[in-house]
């Protein structure tokens, strides 16, 4: 059984003279660190929600910017492709008419060419029927 006696008080005494010192000492700074730590914790946790807020706002405007960016572009692209169609159908305009100027240049020489041989063919011909009349008669006249 337990005894009450003067070292009981004493041991009572002493063992809340040590509860409060520990207290003091121990207790209250540890859990002023444990809140403290706590309160970091929630801060840093908040301030983290925010800056993923922050950058999914970021981001979206990013995202709307590169959209427009990307039509502009594709509309620059359809300018400039067409200015270069337009640029191809001119060039191909020019080469066709300085070829058809060209070619009807060539078809006009090619006819005076043409002239000039059939004139000359004939010249030919009229002399070799000449020819031919002058031996065939020749011939016919000396046999008869």
């Amino acid at each position: 059984m337990v005894e009450f006696n003067s070292w009981f008080f004493v041991l009572i005494a002493n063992f809340l003279i040590l509860l409060v010192a520990l207290n003091a000492i121990l207790f209250k700074p540890v859990l002023g660190l444990i809140k403290e730590r706590q309160r970091i914790k929630n801060d840093s946790l908040s301030e983290a929600n925010a800056l993923m807020e922050k950058k999914d706002k970021a981001l979206q405007q990013l995202k709307s910017e590169m959209a427009a960016v990307q039509m502009k572009a594709k509309e620059i692209y359809a300018k400039i492709r067409q200015e270069g169609l337009d640029k191809q159908h001119e060039f191909i305009a020019k080469s066709h008419e300085e070829a058809m100027k060209r070619l009807n240049s060539a078809l006009i020489e090619i006819s005076g060419e043409v002239d000039k041989a059939t004139a000359a063919l004939r010249g030919d011909i009229d002399k070799y029927s000449d020819e031919i009349v002058r031996k065939l008669t020749h011939g016919y006249i000396k046999n008869n």
